[in-house]
């Protein structure tokens, strides 16, 4: 979750991670809790993209498969 930034290094964004995944900007910003709309805690939304499997990379690999 860190990319080098001139001479340092710095964390990638929730968005910058979203944007891997191939999720919409700000797709885990907010769920659902208690029947209300909560916002989610950048920590949270780090794991839950970390939990999450890359659809894109599923594809290329089922396509690869079947070739």
């Amino acid at each position: 979750q860190q990319i080098l930034q001139g001479h340092k290094i710095r964390r990638l964004t929730p968005v910058e991670c979203e944007r891997l995944q191939g999720f919409p900007d700000d797709w885990t910003k907010y769920g659902i809790l208690d029947g209300k709309r909560k916002r989610i805690s950048d920590t949270q939304r780090y794991k839950l993209m970390g939990n999450a499997v890359t659809v894109k990379m599923v594809e290329m690999i089922g396509r690869m498969l079947l070739k």
